[in-house]
Protein backbone atom coordinates (compact mmCIF):
# COMPACT_ATOMS: atom_id res chain seq x y z
CA UNK A 1 0.00 0.00 0.00
CA UNK A 2 1.59 3.80 -1.09
CA UNK A 3 1.30 6.85 0.74
CA UNK A 4 -0.46 9.41 -0.76
CA UNK A 5 1.96 12.23 -1.17
CA UNK A 6 0.23 14.24 1.61
CA UNK A 7 0.52 11.14 3.73
CA UNK A 8 4.41 10.46 2.91
CA UNK A 9 5.57 14.59 2.94
CA UNK A 10 3.77 14.39 6.47
CA UNK A 11 5.38 10.85 7.77
CA UNK A 12 8.72 12.16 5.97
CA UNK A 13 8.43 15.52 8.56
CA UNK A 14 7.37 13.33 12.06
CA UNK A 15 10.64 11.52 11.20
CA UNK A 16 12.67 13.32 10.32
CA UNK A 17 11.67 16.04 13.17
CA UNK A 18 11.28 12.95 15.43
CA UNK A 19 14.73 12.05 15.03
CA UNK A 20 16.29 15.43 14.28
CA UNK A 21 17.00 14.48 10.50
CA UNK A 22 18.45 11.23 11.86
CA UNK A 23 21.25 13.12 13.78
CA UNK A 24 19.34 11.87 17.73
CA UNK A 25 20.40 8.67 19.27
CA UNK A 26 17.18 7.90 19.63
CA UNK A 27 16.99 7.08 15.95
CA UNK A 28 16.58 3.62 15.02
CA UNK A 29 17.42 1.67 12.04
CA UNK A 30 13.47 1.84 11.07
CA UNK A 31 14.10 5.72 11.11
CA UNK A 32 16.73 5.02 8.69
CA UNK A 33 14.83 2.63 6.38
CA UNK A 34 11.44 4.73 6.27
CA UNK A 35 13.76 8.12 5.52
CA UNK A 36 15.21 5.63 2.43
CA UNK A 37 11.48 4.60 1.51
CA UNK A 38 9.48 8.08 1.63
CA UNK A 39 12.87 9.55 -0.30
CA UNK A 40 12.09 7.95 -3.26
CA UNK A 41 8.41 7.37 -3.25
CA UNK A 42 8.68 11.46 -3.06
CA UNK A 43 11.72 11.80 -5.06
CA UNK A 44 13.52 14.34 -2.66
CA UNK A 45 16.75 15.17 -0.81
CA UNK A 46 15.35 14.22 3.21
CA UNK A 47 18.09 16.01 4.41
CA UNK A 48 17.16 19.39 2.72
CA UNK A 49 13.64 18.44 3.35
CA UNK A 50 14.69 18.39 6.92
CA UNK A 51 16.76 21.37 6.94
CA UNK A 52 14.16 23.31 5.38
CA UNK A 53 11.45 22.31 7.87
CA UNK A 54 13.22 23.08 10.61
CA UNK A 55 14.82 26.94 9.62
CA UNK A 56 11.63 27.37 8.76
CA UNK A 57 10.26 26.83 12.73
CA UNK A 58 13.03 27.28 14.85
CA UNK A 59 13.05 31.53 14.31
CA UNK A 60 12.47 32.38 18.34
CA UNK A 61 13.41 36.07 17.83
CA UNK A 62 9.53 37.33 18.58
CA UNK A 63 9.03 34.52 20.75
CA UNK A 64 8.76 35.57 24.58
CA UNK A 65 11.03 34.18 26.77
CA UNK A 66 8.51 32.37 28.87
CA UNK A 67 6.90 31.02 25.39
CA UNK A 68 10.19 29.16 24.93
CA UNK A 69 10.90 28.10 27.97
CA UNK A 70 7.27 26.24 28.05
CA UNK A 71 8.46 24.50 25.15
CA UNK A 72 8.27 20.56 24.59
CA UNK A 73 8.78 20.68 28.58
CA UNK A 74 8.33 17.68 30.33
CA UNK A 75 8.34 17.31 34.00
CA UNK A 76 10.72 14.25 36.04
CA UNK A 77 10.11 13.34 39.29
CA UNK A 78 13.00 12.80 40.94
CA UNK A 79 12.35 11.08 44.07
CA UNK A 80 11.71 12.99 47.69
CA UNK A 81 9.16 15.10 46.85
CA UNK A 82 11.36 17.04 44.08
CA UNK A 83 10.94 17.64 40.59
CA UNK A 84 12.63 19.05 37.55
CA UNK A 85 11.66 20.39 34.10
CA UNK A 86 13.23 20.18 31.10
CA UNK A 87 11.98 22.21 27.97
CA UNK A 88 13.93 21.60 24.46
CA UNK A 89 13.66 23.80 21.32
CA UNK A 90 15.88 23.23 18.42
CA UNK A 91 17.67 25.74 15.76
CA UNK A 92 19.27 25.49 13.01
CA UNK A 93 22.47 27.97 13.33
CA UNK A 94 20.71 30.44 15.53
CA UNK A 95 21.92 31.32 19.14
CA UNK A 96 20.34 32.65 21.49
CA UNK A 97 22.99 33.68 23.68
CA UNK A 98 21.80 37.99 23.44
CA UNK A 99 18.76 36.12 25.27
CA UNK A 100 20.79 34.61 27.90
CA UNK A 101 19.35 36.62 31.04
CA UNK A 102 15.90 36.69 29.75
CA UNK A 103 15.94 33.02 29.36
CA UNK A 104 17.25 32.38 32.25
CA UNK A 105 15.23 34.58 34.26
CA UNK A 106 11.87 32.82 32.55
CA UNK A 107 13.62 29.48 33.98
CA UNK A 108 13.97 31.12 37.25
CA UNK A 109 10.30 32.17 37.59
CA UNK A 110 8.83 28.52 36.65
CA UNK A 111 10.98 26.84 38.78
CA UNK A 112 10.08 29.73 42.01
CA UNK A 113 5.95 28.93 40.66
CA UNK A 114 6.33 25.29 40.02
CA UNK A 115 8.25 24.15 43.20
CA UNK A 116 11.03 22.55 40.79
CA UNK A 117 14.60 21.76 42.14
CA UNK A 118 15.69 22.37 38.49
CA UNK A 119 14.38 23.63 35.29
CA UNK A 120 16.35 23.51 32.31
CA UNK A 121 15.68 24.82 28.52
CA UNK A 122 17.86 22.40 26.07
CA UNK A 123 18.54 24.77 23.20
CA UNK A 124 19.73 22.11 20.72
CA UNK A 125 21.11 23.49 17.26
CA UNK A 126 20.90 20.34 14.78
CA UNK A 127 24.15 21.57 12.30
CA UNK A 128 26.53 22.42 14.79
CA UNK A 129 25.00 18.56 16.65
CA UNK A 130 25.04 20.40 20.20
CA UNK A 131 23.11 21.88 23.38
CA UNK A 132 23.33 25.09 25.08
CA UNK A 133 21.73 24.14 28.22
CA UNK A 134 19.92 26.82 29.93
CA UNK A 135 19.50 25.92 33.53
CA UNK A 136 18.75 27.07 37.11
CA UNK A 137 18.45 25.62 40.43
CA UNK A 138 20.05 23.35 42.29
CA UNK A 139 23.96 24.25 42.22
CA UNK A 140 25.16 20.78 43.61
CA UNK A 141 22.96 19.01 41.39
CA UNK A 142 24.82 20.51 38.23
CA UNK A 143 28.26 20.10 39.22
CA UNK A 144 27.97 16.45 39.99
CA UNK A 145 25.86 16.35 36.10
CA UNK A 146 28.18 18.39 34.62
CA UNK A 147 31.04 19.20 36.19
CA UNK A 148 29.03 22.65 36.36
CA UNK A 149 27.93 24.47 39.46
CA UNK A 150 27.67 27.84 38.56
CA UNK A 151 24.56 27.09 36.53
CA UNK A 152 23.64 29.64 33.79
CA UNK A 153 24.23 27.79 30.13
CA UNK A 154 25.90 24.73 29.42
CA UNK A 155 27.75 23.66 26.66
CA UNK A 156 27.25 20.33 25.73
CA UNK A 157 28.50 19.14 22.39
CA UNK A 158 27.09 15.92 20.71
CA UNK A 159 24.03 16.52 22.98
CA UNK A 160 20.89 16.31 21.36
CA UNK A 161 18.65 13.94 23.36
CA UNK A 162 16.97 15.28 26.60
CA UNK A 163 15.57 11.67 27.21
CA UNK A 164 18.86 9.66 26.69
CA UNK A 165 21.47 12.41 26.88
CA UNK A 166 20.12 14.89 30.09
CA UNK A 167 17.40 13.91 31.97
CA UNK A 168 19.20 10.50 33.21
CA UNK A 169 22.34 12.75 34.07
CA UNK A 170 20.20 15.48 36.16
CA UNK A 171 18.04 12.30 37.69
CA UNK A 172 20.88 11.25 39.12
CA UNK A 173 22.63 14.21 40.55
CA UNK A 174 19.54 15.00 42.35
CA UNK A 175 19.20 11.44 43.87
CA UNK A 176 23.11 11.50 44.49
CA UNK A 177 22.39 14.15 47.21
Amino acid sequence: MEPTRPSAVLLLGAVLSDTVILNSPTTTERDRAVIDYLERVLAIDATAFGREMFEQTSDLSRVPAEDIVARDAKDYDAGGGETLRIAQVETVGEALEERRDELLAALDAVRERDGHALVALMVTDILRKGTSLYVTGDRGALQRAFDDGDGGVIDLPGVMSRKKQVAPRLLTALAGR
